[in-house]
Formats: structure tokens, sequence, C-alpha cells
């Protein structure tokens, strides 16, 4: 099984802004940390600035600052096949990077070793996926269902259906990328489904047993009954 993995690509020239570890909050003491030492700082800063917009980078980035230091950056909870694996890779592109081709005498020994490098990373792979598969697959024996999605999605990360499928016309020749045309086919798809014609074989029915009306049920509840459900309220 191959995995494709496309990474989000970081935008060029721009400041990416580190993640807080927000769940930290819930600590009471850890929240007050936080606003003791943002009320610290409030109080040192001094409107120097010639515009409004240095006013506010300087507060921007005082608060995000101090939130970094007191929280910490969150860290991922997703699994990659590289994760457990990284001393062994980074041995393989070390020695790769020793031969590059920027030198022609080194042009066929950086072929090989970058059929090498393939090789033992698709292996590395392999096995990696080969044990997890594991993992989850005694999860499923165990019927254990909470550990069973969590290791789905510490392998698959979190999936987002938007934007990932494309919808078919109902001859299946066209793709609908019209925003009125795709709630049309979904109409029509649902019609289809939940409006099938009933197949109802009369001669079954005779011939399930019949259960005797229980008279019971349509005699009205006592008033002594009716206090007493009233009291347990």
């Amino acid at each position: 099984m191959d995995f494709y993995i496309q990474h989000k690509r970081r935008p060029q020239g721009q400041k990416v802004t580190r993640k807080l570890n927000i769940t930290k909050l819930k600590n009471q003491l850890t929240a007050q940390d936080l606003q003791s030492r943002m009320d610290s700082k409030l109080l040192d800063i001094r409107n120097n600035q010639s515009s409004i917009d240095e006013q506010w980078e300087s507060f921007r980035d005082m608060v995000h600052s101090i939130a970094l230091d007191t929280l910490g950056q969150v860290t991922r909870n997703h699994q990659v096949w590289f994760d457990e694996n990284d001393q062994e890779i980074q041995n393989l592109l070390e020695e790769k990077h020793q031969n590059d081709t920027t030198c022609t005498a080194k042009k066929a020994a950086f072929n090989n070793i970058r059929s090498t490098v393939q090789a033992k990373l698709r292996l590395v792979q392999d096995a990696w996926l080969s044990a997890k598969a594991d993992e989850i697959q005694g999860y499923a024996d165990k019927r254990d269902t909470k550990k069973f999605y969590e290791a789905l999605k510490a392998v698959y990360g979190l999936q987002s259906s938007f934007g990932s499928t494309t919808l078919l016309s109902s001859d299946g020749t066209s793709v609908l990328t019209n925003k009125r045309l795709i709630l049309e086919r979904w109409a029509e798809h649902f019609n289809i489904v939940l409006n099938r014609p009933a197949q109802i074989n009369e001669e079954a029915i005779a011939r399930l047993p019949q259960v005797p009306t229980n008279h019971e049920l349509a005699v009205p509840p006592a008033v002594k009954e009716m206090e007493l459900v009233m009291k347990f309220r």
C-alpha cells in the first residue's frame, strides 16, 4: 500500500506564526500566570511609535511572545512513517548528499546511492506500515473502538471532505462544478434512494405469526397511577 502525502508549502518570504497550546489555559494556575505577565508587560508599553500600525505590531508581537513563553507551542499528534526512523533516514540522506551530480566522477556513485536510498526508504516505509496495520488490526480484534479510531487518525490525520472529491452527472459522463447543478444532482440522488418502489410479498406477511391484541394498553391510567407518576417526577 502506497501513501502519497502532500505537505502544505510554507509561504515564501512570510513569517509563519507558531500556534499556541491553548489547552493549557484549562489549568487555572497557568491562566493566572499568563494574565499576570500580560498585565506587567502592558504597564511597560510606551507609545513612542510614529504610527498606529507600528503601535499595533509592537502590541501584537508582545502578546504573542508572552503567550508562547507561557503556553508553549502546540504539538501535533499526527504520525508519519518516517517519525520513528529518523536516524536511519538521516544517515541515508547524508550518504546521498556526499555524492552529488555536480562532479562527473561522482555521477555514477550518486546514481547508485540514490537507487539504494530509494529502495531502503521503501523498505522502511513498508515495515512501518505493516507494523501499524498489525497494531490497528489488534485493536479491531479486541473491539477496542476508541484506540482503533485513534490509531487511524494518527496515521491518516484529520481528513476533510471539502474539495477532495468530484461529483459526476447521473449518466457519469461529465463532472459537475456549478453549485446549482450539484444541488440538483444530490436532490436527484436522494429522490431515487428514498423513493424506491416498495417490494412487499403479501404471502410472506400472511405467514408471519399473529400476536393477540393487548386491549389493556387502550385502558386510560387510573388517578392513583397518575398521582404515583407525578410523585416520582
